[in-house]
């Protein structure tokens, strides 16, 4: 079942497309095309797919890091205190990006910055134990205005079928570009 999981996620990344939309823009994220060429067998481990995510995750930022160097912007964003976004802003990213996505014991999430004037650099979930207490959890990343960063949290059990429906997007942080 684990192996499907994945393949269905990760397989969309290699499949050849003459029309490029948006949906199938925000599948072909860097760490979705990473994580595809990892997933070379079907005898893999839960720690070893965690494994490969955080390599695919270290390897796209330090790409989004690279062309923030490029456009002169690394130091602005590096030095900024993220803000959280209004309500309004997070309910446009969380429509504009897809579901987000649990397993092998880690969530990822493909946002998609629709907004022009800033970087999101931080996000945070929620969800609950399986003592039913709630949990919040959060991931650093980068997504540039118009791009979609996979945002990763390692270590998150999704326990009980039952919890799982209470897992959801609690805020957003971005800086915002001058």
């Amino acid at each position: 079942m684990r192996m499907i999981l994945l393949a269905a996620m990760v397989g969309s990344a290699a499949l050849g497309a003459t029309s490029f939309d948006q949906t199938q823009a925000q599948t072909q994220t860097c760490f979705r095309v990473c994580l595809t060429s990892k997933h070379t067998s079907s005898a893999i481990e839960d720690e070893e797919i965690r494994s490969f995510m955080k390599g695919c995750r270290d390897e796209c930022e330090a790409k989004v890091q690279e062309r923030l160097a490029s456009r002169g912007m690394a130091g602005e964003i590096k030095t900024c205190i993220p803000e959280p976004l209004a309500d309004a802003e997070l309910k446009k990213i969380r429509s504009a990006s897809p579901s987000f996505l649990a397993y092998a014991n880690a969530f990822t999430w493909d946002l998609h910055n629709i907004l022009d004037n800033k970087v999101i650099v931080r996000i945070e979930m929620i969800t609950q134990n399986l003592g039913l207490q709630d949990v919040v959890m959060s991931s650093g990343g980068t997504a540039l205005p118009g791009e979609t960063a996979t945002f990763l949290i390692s270590g998150f059990y999704d326990g009980y079928p039952s919890v799982r429906v209470t897992t959801r997007i609690k805020a957003i942080f971005a800086c915002e570009l001058k």
